[in-house]
């Protein structure tokens, strides 16, 4: 999953994934239930999956990664090629970005005074488009509630969360995807204000048959376009199976 969230936000995509498909989810490290030392690199992170696969036996799956685990994807599909079969990603980017890099020094400001709770009320403006806060109030309400219920794990550190920028401002792979040989499917959100959606459109033209699909949307698609988004998901997953 992608910057300080945790596997519960795969809850969505359990339907298609699972169709013809085992979906194994996992939380990055410091997020959720994972526990370790906390990391700033997305090359560390993509090492933890492959030890995931590694641990559960597994020796090729396809990699599904949104936003920053869309990075962690890209890493794992260019430093072990042979662990994957097919890869998506979703609303994610390959280069450094200025507006991207404004965005996570203003992040570090809001995480610095006012901690996890602030940075989710801030991410929430970024994330949805305007029209989905009238229409989808009730379920950004939830997404909200869920990430701070006391059933659920603790939210990510202050200081998991700065690494986790850290990590984000450095990722830097586009000259190398063209190395990228498995089939892919590149997905974003044209009205995206956390990850410009030409981000995703210059992934696909780097690396070699990728598909891409682009919503009218913002960078919360897999919500607010939920069906849609699943359905291309399924096509995808079934075409490569």
């Amino acid at each position: 999953m992608g910057f300080g969230l945790d596997q519960r936000y795969w809850a969505g995509q359990i339907g298609p994934c699972t169709e013809a498909n085992r979906f194994i989810t996992f939380d990055n490290r410091g997020v959720g239930r994972s526990t370790g030392a906390m990391v700033s690199d997305i090359e560390q992170m993509a090492h933890d999956a492959v030890r995931l696969l590694d641990h559960l036996e597994i020796e090729r799956a396809t990699v599904f990664g949104a936003s920053m685990g869309g990075a962690i994807a890209q890493r794992l599909a260019l430093d072990h090629p042979e662990r994957v079969s097919a890869l998506i990603l979703a609303i994610t980017w390959a280069r450094p970005i200025e507006f991207m890099r404004r965005q996570t020094d203003l992040a570090r400001k809001v995480i610095e005074m006012g901690g996890a709770e602030a940075l989710v009320d801030a991410s929430l403006i970024w994330m949805f488009t305007p029209r989905f806060f009238e229409v989808g109030r009730e379920v950004i309400d939830q997404m909200v509630m869920a990430l701070f219920a006391g059933s659920g794990p603790e939210p990510a550190s202050t200081e998991v969360l700065l690494a986790q920028l850290d990590a984000i401002n450095k990722h830097d792979v586009i000259a190398d995807l063209g190395r990228i040989a498995c089939p892919t499917l590149v997905v974003g959100g044209r009205m995206d204000m956390m990850v410009p959606g030409f981000a995703a459109e210059e992934i696909a033209a780097t690396i070699p048959n990728a598909q891409l699909t682009m919503f009218d949307t913002g960078h919360g698609l897999m919500v607010e376009e939920m069906d849609a988004f699943n359905r291309r998901l399924a096509e995808f997953l079934q075409a490569t199976n």
